[in-house]
C-alpha cells in the first residue's frame, strides 16, 4: 500500500529547509536521504536541538554564527515528524540506490512477515516508523519501502504494539454464529442491557469490547425481523432528555428512570447533565467587570464572612454612612404592600461589600458555564454554577428589600408638587420606579465616587421626571387595589431572575 501521508510541518523552519533541500542535484539528495534517516534515529523526542545543528547534519554546512549569537531551538518530539517529511520528499524526488547493508521490505512483505494488515502499517507510519521511496522493479512508478534499521528502531518504543498486532486473527464464521448465539441466549434469559452483554462476551472470548459490539449491532441491523435485543433504540431524543431532567428534580429514582428508557445509569445522568448545561446556556445575565475577580485568592477576599467585632478597612470606612431615614407613613399603601416597603435598610458599606459579592459570583457563574464539555458536562460544575446563581440570587433580594423603602421616599417627594389623589399615582410610580431599581442594581460599579442610594436616587428622580407614557389611559384609570395587585406580581417576579432568553450569551 503505498500511499503518501497528508500531515503538515509542525516546524515552519524544517518547512523552509525542505524547501531548499529540494533544488540540490540529485546525488547530493541522495546523501541528505540518508542522513536524514540517520539522524531521524539518533534524536531523543524530549531534547531540544538548535536549528543550525540540523541544518548542519542534513547538509554537511554550518551556518554563519548570528550577530546576538542566538539559535532557534526545536525539540526532538516535533523534529523527527518533520524528518520523516523530508525523507519522504526527498526519497520521491530522486531514484534511492538499494543498499544491501540496510536491507528494506515493501509493505505488502513486511505486513505478511509480521502477520498483520498493510492497514496496521499506514497507522504504524503516522506513530513514527520512518520510510522512503524506491523506484517499483520493470516499472516507472516508485514505491514505499521499510528499512529494517527503521522498524528495529520503531520496535524499540512499540514493541508491545507489533506483538499485538500480530496476534490478532480475524473471527471466522463459526465463531461468529457462536458469538450471536450466545447473546440471544444471554439476552432471553435475563433482563440485561446491550452493553452488558457485550462487556461479558468480550471477558469470555478475550476479544475486543468494540470487536463484540459491532458484531452484535451488525446482525440486528441486517435481520431487523429477527433482532437480539428488540427494546434496544437508538440516541435518546430531546423531549425524552426534557423528560429525563423534569422527572429527576421531581425525585424519580434513578433507577426507575433505568428501567422506564432502557439505558444505564451513566446514560441516564448524562441526559441529565446535558439538559441541565443547555438549560443554563440560556440564561442571560451581566456582571460589572472588576479587576480584582481574576485574583487567585478572589474567593478568599470576595466571600469571605465578615464577623461582627472586624474593623472597617480605610476603604470601607469612607464609604460608611448611617441608612437612609425613610418615610414611615405608609397609609396610603394598601396592606398587601406594607410588608414589602418596610424593610430595614443598610449601610453604604454593606451594600457596596454585597454589590461586589454579587458581580463576583455572576462573575465566577458565567467562567464555570463558558469552561463546560459541550456534550460531556460534569456534574459537580453543573452544582457549582447553581450554587453562583443561588447566592447571587440572594444578594439581589436583600439588595432588592433593602432599597424599596428608597424607592417609596422618592416616589412621594416626587408627589409633593403634585394635586392628584395620591394612592393611585403612588402605585403607578412605585411601579414604574421597581424596574429601575433593578436596573441600577445590575449596573452599578463599584468604582462609581457616589454610593448606590445616591445614584439610585438620581435615577428614580430621572425617570419619574420623564413621566410614563407606555401604559394606556384605561390603565391609568384603574383603581388602587388593581395597581397593587399588579405591583405586588411585578415584586415576586423579580424573585424568578435570571430570565432565560434563548440564544443569550453572558457578558
Amino acid at each position: 500500500m503505498s500511499r503518501r501521508l497528508t500531515q503538515p510541518y509542525r516546524c515552519a523552519s524544517l518547512s523552509d529547509l525542505a524547501r531548499q533541500l529540494a533544488f540540490a542535484p540529485p546525488n547530493r539528495r541522495i546523501e541528505q536521504v540518508r542522513r536524514a534517516e540517520r539522524l531521524h534515529d539518533e534524536l531523543a523526542p524530549q531534547r531540544t536541538y538548535p536549528l543550525d545543528f540540523i541544518i548542519y547534519r542534513l547538509t554537511g554546512y554550518r551556518p554563519e554564527t548570528r550577530a546576538d549569537n542566538d539559535s532557534l531551538l526545536l525539540v526532538g518530539e516535533a523534529i523527527q515528524p518533520d524528518l520523516r517529511l523530508i525523507i519522504d520528499q526527498l526519497s520521491r524526488s530522486v531514484d534511492m540506490p538499494a543498499d544491501d547493508n540496510d536491507p528494506c521490505e515493501t509493505v505488502d512483505q513486511l505486513a505478511d512477515r509480521l502477520n498483520v494488515n498493510p492497514r496496521t502499517i499506514a497507522r504504524w507510519r503516522k506513530l513514527g516508523l520512518r520510510w522512503r521511496w524506491m523506484p517499483r522493479p520493470q516499472a516507472d512508478r516508485k514505491q514505499i519501502v521499510i528499512p529494517r534499521a527503521a522498524l528495529d528502531h520503531f520496535q524499540q518504543d512499540h514493541d508491545h504494539r507489533i506483538e499485538r498486532a500480530a496476534a490478532f486473527t480475524q473471527i471466522d464464521p463459526d465463531a461468529r454464529q457462536a458469538i450471536i448465539t450466545r447473546a440471544r441466549r444471554l439476552a432471553e434469559a435475563r433482563d440485561v442491557s446491550f452493553n452488558q452483554v457485550a462487556t461479558h462476551l468480550a471477558r469470555r472470548t478475550g476479544r475486543a469490547l468494540e470487536t463484540i459490539r459491532l458484531i452484535l449491532d451488525k446482525h440486528d441491523r441486517a435481520q431487523p425481523d429477527n433482532p437480539i435485543f428488540t427494546d434496544r433504540t437508538g440516541p435518546l431524543t430531546p423531549r425524552q432528555r426534557r423528560v429525563i431532567a423534569r422527572a429527576y428534580r421531581m425525585n424519580v429514582p434513578v433507577r426507575k428512570l433505568t428501567r422506564r428508557f432502557h439505558r444505564t445509569r451513566a446514560t441516564i445522568y448524562r441526559a441529565i447533565h446535558q439538559q441541565r448545561a443547555a438549560e443554563l446556556r440560556r440564561l442571560h445575565f451581566d456582571y460589572v467587570a472588576s479587576p480584582i475577580f481574576d485574583r487567585e485568592d478572589a474567593d478568599a477576599v470576595i466571600l469571605r464572612r465578615p464577623t461582627a467585632d472586624t474593623p472597617p478597612s480605610h476603604a470601607e470606612a469612607k464609604h460608611i454612612a448611617a441608612p437612609t431615614a425613610l418615610a414611615p407613613n405608609l397609609a396610603d399603601l394598601p396592606a398587601a404592600l406594607h410588608a414589602d416597603f418596610t424593610n430595614p435598610s443598610l449601610a453604604t458599606a454593606d451594600v457596596r461589600s454585597l454589590l461586589i459579592r454579587y458581580n463576583y459570583l455572576k462573575y465566577k457563574a458565567c467562567r464555570i458555564r463558558d469552561a463546560l464539555h459541550r456534550h460531556e458536562p460534569r456534574g459537580r460544575d453543573l452544582d457549582a454554577f447553581d450554587h453562583c446563581l443561588a447566592n447571587a440570587r440572594d444578594i439581589r433580594s436583600t439588595l432588592l428589600r433593602a432599597h424599596r423603602p428608597l424607592l417609596l421616599s422618592v416616589a412621594r417627594r416626587h408627589l409633593i408638587s403634585e394635586t392628584e389623589p395620591p394612592a393611585a399615582r403612588l402605585i403607578e410610580l412605585l411601579e414604574q420606579g421597581h424596574p429601575v431599581l433593578s436596573d441600577a442594581i445590575e449596573q452599578f460599579s463599584i468604582a462609581r465616587s457616589v454610593n448606590f442610594d445616591s445614584y439610585l436616587t438620581n435615577r428614580l428622580l430621572r425617570s419619574f421626571a420623564a413621566g410614563r407614557t407606555d401604559l394606556p389611559r384605561a390603565r391609568r384609570r384603574r383603581s388602587a387595589d388593581d395597581l397593587a395587585a399588579h405591583l405586588l406580581h411585578l415584586i415576586r417576579s423579580a424573585d424568578a431572575w435570571p430570565a432565560a432568553n434563548e440564544g443569550a450569551n453572558a457578558q
